[in-house]
């Protein structure tokens, strides 16, 4: 058992929600399913109990998590001791950037035997550009925030486009201003924003859900008088039905991605590394 794999089993067995785990970890919930049944499997019992309410750890899983956090602990400890030169990095991510880029990144640290260690804050863009600014993140990449600070960097890393989109079977005719759902990932996505600002402009009424799963939303869009908005690489990436899709006058369906961070940092070098492996990244893609 790697270091990679405790952190994970520590990830199932504190949050005790697969589905919340697959949007952190970058895991299907199918495949988290399938690793609890391997984790029951391995030490002879299970780990949760399953109530109406979800999955609540059952004493054998508490003792369990306990163990795993002593070997983390351990290992951390052993790390001090040799004087490990390994650098911490606290990088913030939208729920939509963690999705398309999160595995590729820790890949690409893993395999190039980078000596940084990244640890992953998932919020949104406004969030992410505040608590750099307040150093308590060490960079982020997300969609360039409404607000800039004058002491923080904002390096244009790629530009996105987004989709709008509902079910063929439920077209929504926006000249009739029927009340509308709106469904997104994060309420402080960009995207939402411009297409609540769209709505708002236009008179059409509107509710915004926000659900974690790309895969629910798609589902839900089955929903009469609803719709959604995503980014077009993050949807590509599953496997949807047939789906109707708006170009809507006025929508600017384009946002900038930016790599933000503080101009004076004593880890300007390591963030700068972590920069690069972006930025190969998205030139391959």
């Amino acid at each position: 058992m790697n270091i990679e794999e405790i952190a994970l089993k520590m990830e199932l067995l504190e949050r005790q929600n697969l589905s919340k785990s697959a949007e952190i970890t970058n895991y299907t919930q199918s495949a988290l399913t399938s690793k609890v049944k391997k984790m029951e499997s391995e030490i002879g019992q299970e780990v949760f109990k399953r109530t109406p309410q979800g999955l609540k750890l059952t004493e054998v899983g508490d003792h369990y998590l306990q163990f795993l956090k002593k070997v983390a602990h351990d290992y951390e400890e052993f790390l001090h001791r040799i004087g490990s030169t390994q650098t911490s990095i606290h990088f913030g991510t939208s729920h939509t950037t963690i999705k398309i880029y999160g595995a590729a990144i820790m890949n690409a640290l893993q395999t190039s035997h980078s000596p940084i260690d990244v640890d992953f804050t998932v919020e949104s863009s406004t969030s992410l550009n505040h608590r750099v600014h307040h150093a308590e993140l060490d960079c982020a990449l997300t969609s360039n925030p409404l607000k800039h600070y004058a002491d923080l960097h904002y390096d244009l890393i790629a530009t996105e486009t987004f989709e709008v989109i509902s079910s063929p079977a439920h077209v929504i005719d926006f000249e009739q201003r029927t009340p509308v759902t709106l469904l997104v990932l994060s309420k402080g996505c960009m995207y939402s924003k411009a297409l609540a600002q769209w709505l708002t402009n236009k008179q059409i009424p509107f509710t915004m859900k926000e659900i974690k799963s790309v895969s629910s939303i798609l589902d839900f869009l089955e929903i009469e008088h609803t719709l959604a908005v995503l980014n077009t690489k993050l949807l590509s990436l599953y496997p949807c039905p047939d789906l109707h899709h708006y170009h809507l006058d006025n929508l600017h369906n384009v946002i900038e991605t930016v790599f933000i961070y503080k101009k004076n940092d004593s880890k300007l070098a390591p963030i700068m590394q972590l920069k690069q492996v972006i930025e190969s990244l998205l030139e391959r893609n």
